[in-house]
């Protein structure tokens, strides 16, 4: 009874009425005005190997071919053999007609790839008849554009798929010297380069496969990386949220190269940092995230 007759007294006083009062509003408003923090994808920044790297298109095609030509002017014997035929070295494919009976014979052995001309009739000198080669060694050509292949050399690694199997390694063996031009499905013309690629050919692939190359041109070990998705630009700096103690802290970094979704970091953030990645217009600094 005493306690209850205490706060009856109190608060028939009416300044401590009142001052109870003003004390119960403001911390209900500091309640429902304080904001929630905002949903976001966290990342960890953390070591590993850097890969700057570029894909691009590419045809699998027989590393030799050899085109049969009608040797003289004649009457053409029936081509007997199809694509996919085997041949062998100095078989004969069939006959032109002139004098004599003039063999054509396969220069090597192989596979045949295409029949140019199958019916029996006249031909001149010099007429393609068929085109053979060894399917069970293959090359990878892939046009690059020319400011992506000057960091390109022989003996780079290239992560083949797309082919409608598993992926393939493979190494560059040739950076043609000269470029060409070519016009791009957008209409706009661009110069590329060959690049010529070795791999180990599966058994189910064969030439003129279409497959996607990833050329890899250089390769870096233990590196500071981030994902691209956390950076946004600070005026000429690149900058991101780090989260200190549940809150964005904005904070400028030093990026030394990109290649696709990665970024290799010189400075502004360490090995266990957490950025925020792909930060809206809700991230401010010092927002409080989760």
């Amino acid at each position: 009874m005493a306690i209850a007759e205490k706060i009856k007294s109190a608060w028939a006083n009416r300044y401590t009425r009142y001052g109870s009062i003003a004390v119960v509003l403001v911390v209900a408003l500091l309640i429902f005005s304080r904001k929630p923090p905002v949903p976001t994808e966290i990342h960890r920044v953390s070591k590993g190997v850097y890969e700057a790297a570029f894909e691009e298109d590419g045809v699998t095609r027989v590393k030799e071919k050899f085109s049969v030509f009608a040797p003289a002017s004649g009457v053409l014997m029936r081509v007997e053999k199809h694509a996919g035929d085997k041949v062998k070295k100095g078989e004969i494919i069939t006959h032109v007609m002139l004098d004599y009976m003039r063999p054509v014979k396969s220069p090597i052995t192989g596979t045949v790839l295409k029949v140019h001309r199958e019916s029996e009739g006249p031909v001149e000198m010099g007429t393609p008849l068929i085109d053979i080669g060894d399917t069970a060694k293959l090359e990878i050509v892939s046009e690059i554009l020319t400011r992506d292949v000057v960091g390109l050399k022989p003996g780079n690694e290239v992560v083949i798929s797309g082919w409608g199997g598993g992926a393939l390694t493979g190494k560059i063996r040739v950076i043609e010297p000269a470029a060409f031009t070519k016009v791009s499905t957008l209409g706009v013309e661009e110069q590329r380069v060959r690049v010529l690629i070795d791999f180990e050919r599966p058994n189910e692939m064969g030439e003129g496969f279409q497959v996607r190359c990833r050329l890899i041109s250089k390769r870096k070990e233990n590196s500071l990386t981030l994902p691209v998705g956390a950076l946004f630009r600070e005026g000429e700096a690149w900058a991101l949220y780090r989260v200190v103690k549940q809150r964005a802290v904005k904070t400028l970094v030093k990026i030394t190269e990109t290649s696709g979704s990665t970024a290799l970091v010189e400075s502004g953030v360490g090995e266990g940092d957490e950025v925020v990645l792909f930060p809206g217009e809700k991230i401010r600094n010092g927002v409080k995230v989760k």
